[in-house]
């Protein structure tokens, strides 16, 4: 499911996948040429954490394109929002973390 997700909708490259314990799955994935990756683990593998808001943000210049991309992957993107420092809008993974997808001048 992440992998897919990460993957398939939303363009990063998958970098690790590994069951590093019995039971727990550990998965990086990292936006193409870059050096950062994000690392996902289930919420399944800490029953303790529910799924919680991680204030990631992800970068475009055209906002109203991007969204409208991810749209037709399925993927969940809320509606824009105006704000003093540019417009972005909320894209949530299948457990529920959100992402911010902000858009940057050039």
């Amino acid at each position: 499911m992440y992998i897919d997700f990460y993957v398939n909708k939303l363009g990063f490259e998958l970098r690790f996948d590994k069951e590093v314990t019995p039971g727990l799955r550990w998965i990086e994935v990292g936006l193409p040429g870059r050096h950062a990756n994000i690392g996902i683990l289930s919420a399944a593998a800490t029953p303790d954490r529910p799924a919680v808001t991680n204030w990631a943000t992800l970068h475009t210049t055209d906002l109203a394109t991007t969204r409208a991309e991810l749209l037709t992957r399925d993927v969940e993107v809320g509606e824009p929002v105006s704000a003093p420092w540019g417009p972005f809008a909320m894209v949530t993974d299948p457990e529920g973390n959100q992402i911010i997808l902000a858009e940057v001048p050039l």
